[in-house]
């Protein structure tokens, strides 16, 4: 199990939030871990209000861009919310932070994957990336919801923890896989 007596950071045993904790000794970590999920929170804020205008035809797609982009605005907000609520000290509004960036982001990629499906200007592999991020955000926010308590045992625990690793890894090269399809588009039009 987890031991709190334990220094350092495990990758298998200590979730990121851990590098946000509230003690005397984690002030550095603490400031760096805030500071991350701020500019992470506010860079996807900037990212979803500028993706939308990438769709300036008024249709049904581009409702369900704006729909999808305020989801993802909203998960920017919760990873914000991630960062400021150390969850040695604040655990509830912590976890609630943290399940709803995910399942802010399940609702955009799934919205996005269709807007971009439809769009003829995204070559489909943008489209799929979308959607293969949808699939793997519903895994997650499955394991977040059902998975057993990483308190209960070493396995439970090394499970949500290595789960949440994969899927912050999955959310990297997602982003930068939707960035490089997006300056595509940027280039080749006049928005």
């Amino acid at each position: 199990m987890n031991d709190p007596n334990s220094m350092g950071y495990s990758f298998t045993r200590n979730f990121f939030s851990d590098l946000g904790q509230y003690t005397p000794e984690n002030m550095v970590s603490l400031i760096l871990f805030a500071t991350a999920l701020t500019v992470c929170g506010l860079t996807f804020n900037a990212y979803f209000f500028y993706f939308i205008k990438l769709f300036p035809e008024k249709n049904i797609y581009k409702n369900l861009a704006i729909t999808g982009c305020i989801a993802g605005m909203f998960g920017g907000f919760c990873f914000f919310g991630v960062g400021v609520t150390p969850s040695n000290t604040t655990l509830d509004p912590h976890i609630f932070f943290a399940n709803w960036a995910f399942r802010s982001f399940l609702i955009t990629s799934i919205l996005l994957s269709i807007v971009l499906f439809k769009d003829t200007r995204f070559n489909t592999l943008y489209a799929g990336g979308y959607a293969l991020f949808a699939l793997l955000i519903f895994i997650y926010v499955l394991i977040l919801e059902l998975a057993p308590s990483p308190r209960i045992s070493d396995f439970s625990l090394m499970f949500n923890v290595v789960s949440q690793k994969a899927i912050v890894l999955v959310f990297i090269c997602s982003v930068l896989m939707q960035s490089f399809g997006n300056l595509k588009i940027i280039n080749d039009s006049s928005v």
